[in-house]
């Protein structure tokens, strides 16, 4: 078959690092032909799928504008589709902002959509919640006429999913660590911190809202009034700007570090004590399954979306208290046995996500089997 694969609408975040993971593993499978779409934020993947003899890459960064929401459609994407004689195309992950004329296929990783009850929402003013609603309407239309199936990566989302899209088929493919953390010789160390005698908190990702790094001000606050001799510091993959803080004392709690590439994530786990994700929304983070690798306890928010992807193998705090965030980092850092506890559960809960290999397999399953399906018709 001839598969296009769309990684043209990605610009940041964990849909980064699954187009990677993914792409990179496309030699596997030479009974196909791949032609790969990546955005200009792709272009370490490119380096390695380039040398690959069933694959050819394309730089394309797929315009987001009212026309293409609209209409659907996108002249260099269905000239591709066309000239190349393409017969299926998976977007990593939607809405792609564009219908192909052919078999689609689309990852699914929007919580806004089908998380309407996260905390997210209810912390926000009138106009704020009204203009996420009405955004959510239009996401929901876009992924009701784009594709023709679609993969999330929890079988809690997925079945979620599934009520929304009443008429489309859900899969479920989990999301895993990227496959350089089982590659050592791909790591990179240039990434030094500045030394320190207390307890050092990360989190790896985009300072998105719903990522609630807000909560990390407030809880310092917390933690030097309640613990004053405990030491802690955050670092954090945003720049300094992102967070708009004046109070030089809360500054010098945290290391911001930019965004920073995914060779030097396992060099920065090594560097950590503890994982913290402070998420009010999620589908999947691979901040999880990283911190589990690398053998790093986690604290995070008490969702039933984290519970549904951490299990046992996470410290849950109440998502909106800066002060149980704070009580839970200060019993991590000084409960060894805890943190030994949920390093041990997390190796476990390793084993119930697909790793990057069943993922990519799958994914090839998924086109091959729906492939089949449509020309049966």
């Amino acid at each position: 078959m001839r598969i296009l694969i769309n990684c043209s609408n990605l610009k940041r975040g964990g849909g980064l690092q699954v187009a990677d993971s993914f792409c990179c593993l496309l030699n596997k499978y030479p009974q196909h032909e791949f032609i790969v779409v990546l955005s200009q934020h792709l272009t370490n993947t490119a380096e390695v799928i380039e040398k690959y003899s069933n694959v050819s890459v394309l730089f394309y960064d797929i315009p987001k504008t009212i026309n293409h929401i609209l209409s659907g459609r996108d002249k260099f994407m269905d000239a591709l589709v066309e000239n190349k004689e393409i017969e299926a195309v998976l977007t990593i992950f939607g809405p792609s902002m564009w219908v192909p004329k052919i078999m689609h296929i689309s990852g699914f990783a929007r919580p806004h959509c089908v998380l309407t009850d996260s905390p997210y929402f209810s912390r926000m003013r009138w106009r704020e919640y009204l203009k996420s609603y009405c955004e959510r309407k239009i996401l929901i239309w876009d992924f009701k006429r784009c594709a023709d199936v679609y993969f999330t990566e929890n079988e809690f989302i997925s079945k979620k999913l599934k009520r929304i899209l009443k008429n489309k088929k859900v899969y479920t493919v989990t999301n895993y660590y990227n496959q350089i953390f089982d590659t050592p010789a791909r790591w990179t160390d240039e990434i030094k911190l500045p030394a320190f005698s207390g307890t050092t908190l990360l989190t790896i990702g985009a300072n998105y809202p719903h990522k609630n790094f807000s909560i990390i001000v407030p809880t310092i606050k917390y933690l030097q009034k309640y613990y004053p001799t405990f030491k802690c510091r955050f670092v954090l993959t945003i720049s300094e700007n992102e967070l708009h803080i004046k109070d030089e004392y809360i500054k010098d709690k945290i290391v911001f570090l930019g965004k920073v590439p995914l060779s030097e994530c396992p060099n920065l786990y090594s560097q950590c004590d503890i994982v913290f994700s402070s998420t009010l929304l999620e589908c999947f983070s691979a901040v999880y399954p990283e911190a589990m690798r690398m053998g790093k306890p986690i604290i995070t928010t008490d969702l039933a979306i984290t519970r549904s992807l951490c299990g046992d193998a996470a410290l849950y705090y109440n998502a909106l208290s800066p002060e149980a965030f704070g009580d839970a980092i200060y019993r991590m850092a000084n409960e060894p046995k805890l943190k030994k506890d949920l390093i041990d559960k997390g190796r476990h809960q390793l084993t119930k996500y697909d790793n990057y290999e069943v993922r990519a397999e799958k994914l090839i399953e998924i086109i091959e089997e729906e492939s089949l399906n449509i020309n049966s018709i």
